[in-house]
C-alpha cells in the first residue's frame, strides 16, 4: 500500500491540489452534502428494515440516533469499541433489545449489504459503456455477460432460499431468509445508499469523461475493498482504487482534491454533526433537568457523547499535526509579518503541533470519561485558539478548535471520573495509531515541500518564508514528544496486584453487603476473591485472576451510582497488567455500564429465581413437590432451619455430610462463582437441615442480607445413603418457610449455558455453546442441573459475561471454568 501511495504521489502537485480545492464551486459541495444526507436516510431505513426482520420495535428517536451515530462512527473509524456495532449495542440495548437480537440484526445488515454490493456492481457493469470494459481490459459484451451471470447467481440464491424457507449459508454464517418483501426492501435500500454515496463523489468530478455507471462500479468496488481491509474508514484503500480506476478520465490533481472533499463531506461532516447533536442534547437536558421523559426519548445517549468527543479530539489532534507539516497561505503569512515578531510565529507553530500530539493521548482519557483528560483538552483547546491564529491565521483550524470547545463545555457533566489521564494504561493499538499519524504527517510534509533541497542548514533557517524549516522542526518536536510519552507509559511501574482480602477488607465488604438486597454478594466472604473498593468506600467488586483474565464476579456491590467508576477502574487495572477485564454473571439491567466501557457481552446461562409470594404446593404443576413432601413424611424426614449461632454448634455434623458428598462427587471443593464448605463462611449463614430419625442427612445453606427480601441457595449436600429426594424436600420446605417470613425471592443459582438456543440466526458463540449444552454431559451435567431446578418452576433470568477483546469472552470462559473448579483449602473447624 505504501508503495502504491508513493507511486500515486509522483503525478500529483501539492499546490495544484490546493488550487483545485479552492476552485471547487461551493454549489457542488452543497449538492454533495445533500446526497450524503440522502445516503444516511437510506441507512436509517435499512436499520428499521432489520428491526422488522427480527420482529423488534424501537421508537423513532433511538432508531435515528443509533443508525446515524453508528454509521458516522463506523464510516470514519470502524474498529473495536469505536465501531458502529458497538454504538448499536449501546443504544438498542438501552432501548430494550437483547444482545442476541442485536447480533441477529447486525448479521442481517452485513449480509444484506454484501449481497447488495454484489448486485449493484453487477447492475452498474451491465449499464456501463465501454469505459469500464476498457479499464478491465475486456470487451463490452464479455463484461456485460459476466455481470449478468453474477446478477443471476445472486438473484437465484435469494429466490431459492426464500422459496424453500431454508437458511442462507455464507462463509460459515447461517441466516434464515426473510420474507420476500423485507429482502427486497433491504436490497433496494442498500442500492439507494450506494447511489447517493456515489453521487456525493461523482458530482465533485464534473466534468468527467466517464459515465456514472462505470463510475458506480468502481466506487462500489472501492467501498467493498475498504470494508474488507478493516482499515479504519478504508483510508488509503478507497482512494487508491478510485485513483487507479479514474486516473485516465479525470485530471490527477482534480481527482485528489475531489477525494479530499469527499472524505470531509461523507466521513468527517456526519461525525461532527452527530457529535454536535449529542452535545446539544446534553445542553437541553441540563436546561430541562426536571422535564419528564428527557432520558426516555433517547435511551443510551449518555453512553455516546464521550465516545464521539474522543474521536473528534483525536481528529483535531491529527489536524494540528498535519497543519504543522504543511505550508501556510502566503498572503496570511505576509499579513502576520507586519503584526508579529518571527519568534512568536515560530513558537506558535511548534507548540500548536506539540499540542496536537498531546490531544492524541488525551482523547483516550476522554473516551474513558476522565475529568483530568477533560480539563487538559479544554486547556489545550483554549491555548490553540491563539496558536492557530498566530502561526498563520488558520481560520478554518480555529473554527474546528472552537467547535471542540463547544463539545467539551456541553458534555462536561459526563466526565466525572477523578483520575489523571497519564495514569490511564495505553494499548499497543493506540501507540500504533499515534505513530501512524506522525508517519503520515511526515509523508505529507515531504510531499508538500518536495521541491525543497533538504540540507543540514535547513534546520536552522528562521525566516517568515522558511516554511519547510518550520515544518521540519515542528514534526521533529512532535515525534520526540510522542516518543517520550510513549516510553514513559511503557516503562512506568504497573500498579496494583492480586492479593487475598485482609480481615479489615472483609469487614468492610460485610457491612456493604448487609446494607443491600442482593444476597449472592455473600460469596465475597469466602475469602478466595480480591476486592476493589470505590473511592467513597461504599461499594466494591470481587474478582480473581487466572492467566491474563481478570474476572469480576457479579455486578459491583453497593449504590448503583458508583458502578461505572468501579467498572472503569477494574478495566484499567487489568490493562495495566496487560490483562483482559471480564465481569461474570452480570444482570441484563446493568449491561449499558459494561458496553460503555467497551466490553463485549455474551450470554452464559440463566439463573433460576423463585418468586416466593406466588410459591405454594397448590396446583397441578406442583404435584411433584407435593409427592416429595408426602414421601418425606412417610420416611420420617424432618426439616429445620439453623440460625448462624446454631450452625457453629452443628459444624461437625455439617462437615461430615459435606465430606461424604465430596467423596462421592470428585473429592474437592469448587470455588469462585459457587459456594464452598468453609467453616467461617458457613457460620455466617443460615442452614436448612433435613434429619431422618434425628440423624442429619442433608443440608442446604442459604445467604441473606439485612433487608432479607432475597435469599440465595449456597451449598446443597447430602450423605450417600440419604433419600434421593432429600435436597428437593429441603429446598421446598425452605421456600415455604422463607415465604412465611415475607422474603420475596429465592435464587436457586445459575444453570450454565441454559437458554442459548441454536438457530440459523444464532451467533457462533450461541451455536458452540448450544452444542456443548447438548453433548457436554460427560464433562458437566448441564441439562440435569437445569431439570432439577425446573422442578420448582422458577423464573429464568439471563446472565451475561462482559469481557474485553474480540475473542476475550471465549478465553475468559475457559479461565472461569478453571477458577470455579479449583481446590479450596479448608481451615479447621472452630
Amino acid at each position: 500500500m505504501l508503495l502504491l501511495l508513493r507511486d500515486l504521489a509522483r503525478g500529483l502537485d501539492y499546490h495544484a491540489i490546493v488550487h483545485a480545492l479552492r476552485a471547487t464551486p461551493r454549489s457542488l459541495i452543497s449538492i454533495s452534502i445533500l446526497f450524503t444526507a440522502l445516503s444516511y436516510l437510506a441507512l436509517i431505513a435499512r436499520d428499521d428494515c432489520a428491526l422488522a426482520y427480527i420482529g423488534a420495535k424501537v421508537a423513532t428517536a433511538p432508531l435515528i440516533l443509533a443508525s446515524c451515530c453508528a454509521s458516522a462512527l463506523g464510516n470514519a473509524i470502524g474498529f473495536g469499541p469505536l465501531s458502529g456495532e458497538s454504538v448499536r449495542d449501546r443504544v438498542y440495548g438501552a432501548a430494550g433489545l437483547r444482545p442476541e437480537e442485536i447480533d441477529r440484526m447486525m448479521l442481517f445488515i452485513e449480509i444484506g449489504f454484501g449481497l447488495g454490493v454484489v448486485a449493484f456492481i453487477a447492475v452498474s457493469a451491465m449499464l456501463a459503456d465501454g469505459a469500464l470494459a476498457s479499464m478491465l481490459a475486456m470487451s463490452t459484451a464479455s463484461m456485460r455477460t459476466l455481470a449478468a451471470t453474477l446478477l443471476l447467481m445472486t438473484t437465484g440464491l435469494l429466490v431459492l432460499g426464500i422459496r424453500h424457507h431454508q437458511p442462507l449459508a455464507i462463509a460459515g454464517f447461517a441466516i434464515a431468509m426473510p420474507r420476500p418483501r423485507i429482502a427486497l426492501i433491504q436490497l433496494i435500500l442498500t442500492g439507494c445508499d450506494l447511489v447517493a454515496a456515489g453521487l456525493a463523489l461523482h458530482i465533485l468530478l464534473v466534468p468527467s469523461a466517464v459515465d456514472f455507471f462505470s463510475f458506480a462500479a468502481i466506487f462500489t468496488a472501492a467501498i467493498a475493498l475498504g470494508a474488507i481491509s478493516r482499515v479504519p474508514g478504508g483510508l488509503g484503500i478507497f482512494e487508491t482504487v478510485i485513483y487507479f480506476g479514474l486516473a485516465r478520465y479525470v485530471p490527477h490533481n482534480q481527482l485528489a482534491a475531489a477525494l479530499l472533499i469527499y472524505r470531509g463531506v461523507y466521513f468527517i461532516l456526519p461525525l461532527m454533526f452527530a457529535a454536535a447533536a449529542l452535545a446539544a442534547f446534553e445542553l437541553r437536558r441540563d436546561a430541562v433537568r426536571g422535564e419528564i421523559g428527557t432520558r426516555s426519548i433517547l435511551p443510551g445517549v449518555d453512553l455516546l457523547a464521550p465516545t464521539f468527543l474522543s474521536v473528534v479530539t483525536f481528529a483535531i489532534g491529527v489536524m494540528l499535526i498535519v497543519s504543522g507539516a504543511t505550508p501556510a497561505v502566503d498572503w496570511r503569512l505576509a499579513a502576520l509579518q507586519g503584526m508579529l515578531p518571527l519568534w512568536a510565529v515560530e513558537i506558535s507553530h511548534l507548540l500548536a503541533t506539540l499540542a496536537g500530539v498531546f490531544l492524541l493521548f488525551v482523547s483516550r482519557g476522554l473516551h474513558h470519561r476522565l475529568d483530568g483528560a477533560w480539563w487538559l483538552a479544554l486547556l489545550l483547546a483554549l491555548i490553540n485558539v491563539g496558536f492557530s491564529l498566530t502561526k498563520g491565521l488558520a481560520f478554518g483550524e480555529t473554527a474546528a478548535i472552537l467547535f471542540l470547545l463547544f463539545l467539551l463545555l456541553a458534555t462536561r457533566r459526563q466526565f466525572t471520573r477523578p483520575a489523571a489521564f497519564l495514569r490511564q494504561p495505553f494499548t499497543l493499538g493506540w501507540f500504533l495509531a499515534i505513530a501512524a499519524v506522525i508517519a503520515a504527517a511526515t509523508g505529507i510534509m515531504l510531499f508538500a515541500f518536495r521541491d525543497v533541497a533538504y540540507r543540514r542548514e535547513i534546520w536552522w533557517q528562521f525566516e517568515f518564508d522558511a516554511q519547510a524549516s518550520r515544518a521540519l522542526r515542528a514534526l521533529l518536536g512532535a515525534s520526540i514528544f510522542a516518543l517520550g510519552i510513549s516510553l514513559w507509559q511503557l516503562l512506568r511501574a504497573a500498579s496494583g496486584r492480586v492479593e487475598a482480602p485482609s480481615p479489615k477488607q472483609l469487614a468492610a465488604a460485610t457491612s456493604i453487603i448487609r446494607a443491600q438486597e442482593r444476597s449472592a454478594a455473600m460469596l465475597a466472604l469466602m475469602g478466595d476473591k480480591s476486592f476493589l473498593f470505590s473511592r467513597s468506600g461504599k461499594s466494591f467488586l470481587m474478582y480473581a485472576k487466572r492467566g491474563r483474565s481478570w474476572v469480576a464476579l457479579f455486578d459491583p456491590v453497593g449504590p448503583n451510582g458508583e458502578w461505572s467508576e468501579l467498572v472503569w477502574r477494574f478495566v484499567e487495572l487489568a490493562d495495566a497488567h496487560s490483562g483482559r477485564a471480564a465481569f461474570y454473571q452480570v444482570r441484563p439491567d446493568s449491561l449499558p455500564v459494561y458496553l460503555d466501557a467497551g466490553l463485549r457481552v455474551v450470554k452464559v446461562g440463566e439463573e433460576a429465581c423463585l418468586p416466593l409470594a406466588e410459591f405454594s404446593l397448590e396446583g397441578s404443576h406442583r404435584y411433584g413437590l407435593r409427592q416429595t413432601i408426602r414421601r418425606a413424611q412417610r420416611e420420617a424426614l424432618e426439616f429445620e432451619i439453623l440460625s448462624p449461632q446454631r450452625v457453629c454448634r452443628e459444624q461437625d455434623a455439617l462437615a461430615h455430610i459435606s465430606d461424604a458428598w465430596l467423596g462421592a462427587h470428585g473429592g474437592h471443593e469448587r470455588r469462585f462463582s459457587v459456594a464452598a464448605y468453609e467453616p467461617g463462611f458457613i457460620a455466617a449463614q443460615s442452614v436448612a437441615i433435613a434429619r431422618q430419625h434425628g440423624r442429619p442427612v442433608a443440608f442446604v445453606s442459604f445467604m441473606t442480607t439485612d433487608p432479607q427480601t432475597e435469599a440465595t441457595v449456597g451449598l446443597m449436600r447430602q450423605i450417600p445413603d440419604a433419600p434421593p429426594y432429600a435436597i428437593e424436600f429441603t429446598i421446598t420446605q425452605l421456600a415455604l418457610e422463607l415465604r412465611a417470613r415475607n422474603c420475596q425471592m429465592l435464587s436457586l443459582g445459575m444453570a450454565p449455558l441454559a437458554g442459548l438456543i441454536r438457530t440459523p440466526l444464532s451467533s457462533r458463540w450461541h451455536r458452540m455453546a448450544g452444542l456443548v449444552w447438548e453433548l457436554g454431559g460427560p464433562i458437566y451435567n448441564f441439562q440435569g442441573l437445569r431439570s432439577f431446578k425446573n422442578k420448582f418452576h422458577p423464573l429464568w433470568e439471563p446472565r451475561y459475561l462482559a469481557a474485553s477483546g474480540t475473542i476475550g469472552p471465549f478465553i475468559t470462559l475457559a479461565d472461569v471454568a478453571t477458577l470455579a473448579s479449583g481446590v479450596i483449602r479448608r481451615s479447621s473447624a472452630a
